[in-house]
């Protein structure tokens, strides 16, 4: 039971769902459990995949690099989510990169363990479920990675990454790689959201100060600049 009683809220998770407690409480007693420090790598994309996993504790930001090193980021894992499955279950290599972005804790149910668990057809759809919401959630990236100007997208990023905390440990470098624009774009963006009192810059991080507003900005299309419009 030592692990179940670490980890009492993932008994609540949507992959174990409506499945029976003790069919539960096996399969988190029976994963194996790891700690990666923040920024540390979980997978790589392009290496193999041996095991599904689970987080218990932090979160896990899932980013994607192509054959000329422009990078997109595509989702934050949190809490209960799971990522590798579908590459455990297919023996393909992993289709981005995964990296804690706090100190997290993680469960691994390596492939024999997650065969044997899939006997259960609950258990199957609960998995099916992940990977459709995955697949939903994507495809929303997609339309605002194309369709959203820049300032637009660096509220949105910014939204999905302070979640878990208010600090963002990433620089104006990796910022702008992932929006695929300039520096000097990205420097000036940032600068009106200092003026706005929705962030504030350190060497090497941000601080969001005012999610509520970066959430308007992200999603009503105004961008950092909507005051110089009006």
């Amino acid at each position: 039971m030592k692990n179940s009683i670490r980890f009492p809220h993932l008994l609540r998770s949507r992959i174990l769902g409506d499945l029976p407690d003790d069919f539960k409480t096996r399969f988190i007693d029976e994963c194996a459990v790891r700690t990666y420090e923040a920024n540390a790598p979980v997978l790589s994309q392009g290496n193999r995949v041996h095991a599904m996993y689970q987080v218990a504790h932090g979160s896990v930001e899932v980013s994607s690099v192509n054959a000329e090193g422009q990078t997109v980021l595509i989702r934050i894992y949190r809490q209960g989510d799971v990522f590798g499955d579908a590459e455990t279950l297919s023996e393909m290599s992993a289709a981005a990169n995964c990296t804690a972005t706090t100190k997290s804790v993680i469960l691994l149910a390596a492939k024999p363990l997650l065969l044997d668990f899939l006997r259960s057809p609950k258990f199957i759809r609960n998995i099916m479920r992940e990977s459709y919401e995955r697949l939903v959630h994507d495809n929303t990236i997609k339309f605002v990675d194309q369709f959203y100007p820049v300032e637009q997208r660096l509220c949105d990023y910014l939204y999905r990454l302070s979640i878990d905390r208010a600090e963002i440990s990433k620089t104006q470098a990796d910022l702008a790689g992932l929006l695929g624009c300039a520096r000097q774009t990205l420097n000036r963006e940032l600068g009106r959201l200092r003026d706005r009192d929705v962030i504030m810059m350190e060497k090497g991080k941000i601080r969001v100060i005012d999610r509520e507003t970066l959430c308007r900005l992200a999603h009503d299309g105004a961008g950092p600049n909507a005051d110089a419009a009006e």
